[in-house]
């Protein structure tokens, strides 16, 4: 659009009073030519997303964000990013959404809503060899140390439920630094949820028998959401949710969760 308004102004396709004419139509009837590119992005955690050996995202929400967009006949990119970068990102910026992202009484108000596309569950997880640990409740768990990832939301979570670093809760900068302090006996449990588990224990070679888990964080919010920031138009995200809706109406998005065996 902007190279067909620099031709009519530079080339003296016709006179200056038509050429004002012709650029005010384009602009009235093609506003979508102005918006910004789409991109959506999510951190790695196959098989939610993640990158293949040509360096291209897949992955089940991969698949049903790209019907998605072609539901709605929208082109995006998609780019796997550290969690934070990403958020920063999504805050900052119109049309940049996340597509993976934890729907949070806290984050509600501070974000556009496209849908729901996952539901996972939380659990508190140790080595199946420790006989000793018994849970009821989640208050029950402050008898031991609890590890999570520094800035996830479970930090804020534990935190709320009254876990404190000085007690009962250990933070470490990754996943892998997380289950190298539970293998060592540095910390008891760790609290993640099952696909995060499975995905973590296949990359570190942890067999799935030699863990157990002991608790389910009933509380824990469980829904992954495509979101947006406040910057994002309604008119947007309005194109996305009603595209959402249809393939779970006509079952495309069952047909990709059956794909991945989810």
């Amino acid at each position: 659009m902007t190279k067909l308004i620099s031709i009519i102004m530079n080339k003296g396709m016709l006179n200056k009073s038509i050429n004002l004419y012709l650029i005010t139509i384009l602009i009235i009837y093609s506003p979508d030519l102005f918006a910004h590119k789409l991109k959506f992005v999510a951190e790695e955690l196959p098989p939610f997303h993640y990158l293949d050996k040509n360096k291209q995202p897949v992955g089940v929400l991969v698949d049903v964000l790209n019907a998605v967009l072609h539901q709605a006949n929208l082109q995006a990119d998609i780019e796997l990013l550290p969690f934070a970068r990403s958020y920063e990102l999504t805050v900052k910026n119109p049309d940049i959404l996340m597509f993976s992202f934890l729907k949070t009484p806290s984050r509600t108000p501070n974000f556009k809503w496209v849908g729901q596309v996952y539901t996972n569950k939380a659990y508190l997880v140790g080595l199946k060899n420790r006989e000793d640990i018994q849970l009821y409740t989640l208050n029950d768990a402050k008898e031991y140390i609890l590890g999570t990832i520094r800035g996830y939301y479970s930090e804020t979570f534990l935190r709320q439920a009254n876990f404190t670093t000085k007690r009962h809760l250990y933070l470490t900068v990754n996943y892998t630094q997380l289950w190298g302090m539970l293998l060592k006996g540095r910390i008891d449990l760790i609290l993640t949820n099952t696909i995060a588990l499975e995905s973590e224990l296949k990359s570190l070679n942890i067999t799935r028998d030699s863990v157990n888990l002991f608790f389910e964080v009933q509380q824990f919010p469980s829904e992954l959401h495509i979101a947006a920031g406040l910057k994002t138009s309604n008119k947007t995200i309005v194109k996305l949710a009603d595209a959402l809706k249809k393939i779970k109406q006509n079952h495309v998005y069952d047909k990709i969760l059956a794909k991945w065996s989810m």
